[in-house]
């Protein structure tokens, strides 16, 4: 049996590129954990220490170097380690115990900062589940979905029965409608709308990047509903456009509650691991079927370069599809 070959990820010149910020973090934890069990270093916490480099790594050209203690990472802690393990899994070739022992070097770090008080809670505890099942299962399910099953969840939410309601139609129309990212979503305002152009003005994403978020004539006119509502509800004098009532205000809503709804949205369809990335990835595949144009999609995508979305956001055609296409070019 050939072994596969040992990929080589955290290399020095790759680590030279690591925010300098995040290494210097790494190394208070790394002493702190040292000097209270030093029998440890050469074992455990040098494993980490390995582990953790790839994370940083994969940090740093994946995510723009994104500060580990920055309110942008803790906005987008959870799609950030659900992509990591994706990437050990299908890029690196680690198997479900090598995965879980890297989130567990992430987390112990987090864990830490917590105690030593330099964040105030840890980005993805009790939020992230750890690999199970067989080394060949998918880790994080990836939900492209097609433009009918599109169409259904459009049309139940219209309805607004079981539970589902206005908010629910205007996450889903303006996700799909711009394809961008739950924490720009997150961060929308009524000061930033544009209504008659269709779009959210200098909204921040990732590394405080300042992106539009659009959306087309259907999303519109229920935003405009929207906008009326809100006259009617007492004591509501908050910027934020998505807001949610507790604590006897109104106050913006948490990522998590989008995050909760998005989950129930994809009930409609039977999946019960729907995410916002979910919805993310189903908008830019049908961007890219409906034009087969890589650079536009990329750029819907605010992805600075193309290969970024074409190995984790355009659906693989399956050696069927691949056939059928090829006859048919044949037949042409």
């Amino acid at each position: 049996m050939t072994k596969r070959k040992r990929v080589i990820y955290a290399t020095k010149d790759k680590l030279e590129k690591v925010n300098p910020k995040n290494k210097a973090y790494y190394k208070a934890y790394r002493n702190s954990r040292i000097s209270a069990n030093s029998d440890m270093k050469n074992t455990t916490y040098k494993t980490y220490q390995s582990f953790f480099n790839h994370f940083l790594v994969y940090l740093m050209e994946h995510w723009d170097n994104l500060d580990l203690y920055s309110e942008e990472f803790q906005l987008m802690a959870v799609d950030i380690m659900e992509g990591f393990m994706v990437f050990c899994q299908t890029e690196l070739g680690n198997n479900k115990k090598v995965i879980n022992t890297k989130l567990s070097a992430v987390s112990s770090f987090f864990h830490w900062s917590v105690r030593r008080g330099r964040v105030d809670h840890h980005p993805f505890d009790g939020k992230l589940e750890r690999v199970q099942g067989a080394n060949d299962e998918k880790i994080i399910a990836e939900h492209f979905l097609t433009q009918k099953e599109v169409n259904k969840i459009t049309r139940t939410l219209a309805k607004r029965e079981d539970g589902y309601d206005i908010i629910d139609q205007l996450i889903w129309g303006i996700m799909m409608d711009s394809a961008n990212r739950v924490g720009a979503v997150s961060k929308l305002t009524i000061s930033s709308l544009d209504l008659e152009n269709m779009k959210f003005n200098n909204i921040r994403e990732k590394r405080g990047k300042l992106v539009e978020v659009v959306f087309n004539k259907g999303t519109k006119k229920i935003i405009e509903e929207w906008l009326e509502m809100r006259k009617d509800m007492d004591n509501l004098e908050v910027d934020a456009f998505f807001v949610s009532y507790y604590g006897g205000e109104y106050r913006p809503m948490a990522v998590t509650t989008l995050q909760e709804r998005i989950k129930r949205i994809g009930l409609i369809l039977g999946i019960t691991d729907f995410r916002s990335h979910s919805i993310r990835k189903t908008s830019l595949n049908l961007i890219f079927e409906m034009t087969n144009n890589l650079a536009l999609t990329a750029q819907m995508a605010n992805h600075k370069s193309v290969e970024t979305t074409q190995q984790s956001y355009i659906k693989p055609q399956s050696k069927t599809e691949l056939r059928d296409e090829i006859n048919r070019m044949r037949n042409k």
